[in-house]
């Protein structure tokens, strides 16, 4: 007996959520690499701060830099501990990007497993 195929349908359907689920999982494997603690923002602010036209965003946090003095040991350790609280943060994009990378291709690899094997004992003659 030929095997049932899917509607036309279904098969959109089918599709359609499985493009929904990549634009999601590229999002959140994106947005987990995102500078997001308070300390690291100004990465995020001068990363398009280049080239001869610089807007006055721009201009500003370099003027800033150029016209303050060194900073005192004590500021630079507040910097410093800043710097490592905020590295030490995840978020939660961070840990589904890791879920859904650990476990998606391990769900798959198993149920291809599981479909090659009854396929082999359904050629076989076994049941």
């Amino acid at each position: 007996a030929p095997a049932a195929q899917a509607s036309p349908v279904a098969s959109i359907a089918m599709h359609a959520s499985s493009a929904a689920l990549l634009v999601l999982a590229c999002a959140a494997g994106a947005a987990a690499f995102a500078p997001s603690t308070p300390a690291l923002t100004g990465l995020k602010q001068t990363a398009f701060c280049q080239g001869p036209k610089l807007s006055a965003a721009c201009r500003a946090p370099r003027a800033a830099k150029t016209t303050t003095p060194s900073m005192s040991l004590m500021e630079t350790a507040n910097q410093a501990v800043l710097l490592a609280e905020g590295g030490m943060n995840v978020s939660v994009a961070a840990y589904l990007a890791v879920l859904l990378g650990t476990f998606v291709p391990v769900v798959f690899l198993i149920t291809l497993f599981i479909q090659s094997e009854a396929r082999k004992a359904a050629e076989s003659g076994q049941e």
